[in-house]
């Protein structure tokens, strides 16, 4: 099982990179390729600091994950935290490109 939690990770952080490209930023006078480049920039911030807090809560499930296995919640915590993780990655993503002053563009939507 100690393998287990390295795929559940690998999982989670995949997960919480592809919210990260759900939205589609636009900057004036700014071209695709400096668009690429922050967006990069800010995929490696979140990457960093999501394979930061998952390797601790890797460690924490490591010791009272027997608990959580023994009461039958194998499953839960790990989907609990790569929802958390995807919604947070969306969450950090819109900030950082913001603070690099990018803005996400507006889609038409259904109007009634």
């Amino acid at each position: 099982m100690a393998g287990g939690w390295k795929r559940r990770v690998a999982l989670i952080g995949g997960l919480a990179l592809a919210a990260c490209s759900g939205a589609d930023y636009t900057r004036d006078g700014a071209t695709d390729d400096q668009r690429r480049q922050d967006e990069a920039l800010c995929r490696a911030q979140i990457r960093d600091l999501v394979a930061k807090e998952r390797g601790i809560v890797a460690d924490r499930e490591a010791t009272v994950g027997a608990t959580d296995q023994r009461l039958g919640r194998t499953q839960l915590p790990g989907q609990m935290a790569a929802r958390d993780d995807s919604n947070r990655s969306g969450r950090l993503m819109s900030s950082c490109m913001s603070q690099r002053g990018w803005t996400t563009k507006k889609t038409p939507g259904i109007t009634f």
